[in-house]
């Protein structure tokens, strides 16, 4: 599987900062055609070449320490 560019680890914090502590759920039902209907571009690229069970596993990098 190939790792994430840095657009698309930006693309997968910014939906996650959207949409809460459910962001992945509300991801997967996105990729699986239902609502909010908003993984275009870049997350619609991470459906199709990582796929769903690669969400559940993944997590969010931690922010870097200032």
């Amino acid at each position: 599987m190939p790792p994430l560019t840095p657009e698309q680890e930006a693309a997968l914090q910014a939906y996650a900062a959207r949409n809460g502590r459910r962001w992945k759920s509300i991801l997967n039902n996105a990729w699986m055609g239902g609502p909010p209907y908003d993984d275009g571009g870049l997350l619609r690229g991470l459906r199709n070449s990582h796929g769903p069970t690669w969400l559940q596993s993944y997590r969010l990098p931690k922010p870097a320490k200032r």
